[in-house]
């Protein structure tokens, strides 16, 4: 897989916020770790223009997803991390993680005709096969809530697996013969991701997104 290409990621984005600014790292330890580090070195100031900001590595030395397991993040994946001022309650965040997980879905499904199911609450599969997963944490900074939504597809990695987890991971790239471009996937997917999230922020209703993300939900 080619370097991600911002200037086509940036040609292709339809999004009156979410990654209009984009910081693009070679390697990091970790694009939340490193969204939080922003967060907390910003001046008050500094914090009304890292709204919307989308940090972006070739790879991660210390990727990880939930209860701080482990995630592989070498080159020819898609790792990034979205950070975005909130003005939703704390009880009501939780949807954001399917509402992201299914706008990648439905990109990949549409774009790609790859057969794409989430499974509760953050990890993304073809089949039985996991492909992609969400790490969504809250901070507070200066006097606003922040959330930082960490993703990572694997793409066109090739050596993805690790001991233990033969057979039970896949790239993207396996699953179509069309050309996975990484900047088409997520310039697509914060596209949707935008329009369903300023929806509910602005309505506070899921119920309606939530009848698409049920059709590929598993439990």
């Amino acid at each position: 897989m080619k370097r991600f290409d911002d200037k086509r990621f940036q040609g292709l984005l339809d999004t009156d916020r979410f990654g209009r600014k984009l910081v693009h790292l070679s390697t990091t330890a970790s694009t939340n770790a490193y969204s939080e580090a922003i967060l907390d070195d910003a001046g008050p100031l500094e914090l009304e223009t890292i709204d919307g900001t989308l940090i972006l590595s070739d790879e991660q030395t210390g990727g990880r997803g939930r209860f701080n397991r482990q995630w592989l993040s070498p080159p020819g994946g898609l790792w990034f991390s979205l950070i975005f001022k909130t003005g939703l309650s704390r009880n009501k965040m939780s949807p954001i993680t399917l509402i992201i997980a299914y706008s990648a879905a439905k990109t990949l499904m549409k774009e790609y005709d790859i057969s794409v199911c989430i499974k509760w609450p953050n990890d993304l599969y073809s089949k039985d096969r996991k492909f992609g997963g969400i790490l969504s944490e809250e901070k507070r900074a200066g006097s606003h809530h922040y959330m930082i939504i960490g993703m990572g597809l694997n793409i066109e990695i090739k050596n993805r697996f690790i001991e233990g987890l033969d057979n039970k991971a896949v790239n993207l790239q396996e699953l179509t013969t069309k050309t996975v471009g990484p900047e088409k996937l997520l310039a697509g997917t914060l596209n949707r991701f935008e329009k369903s999230y300023l929806h509910y922020l602005h309505t506070g209703d899921f119920k309606s997104i939530f009848k698409k993300i049920e059709k590929i939900l598993k439990v």
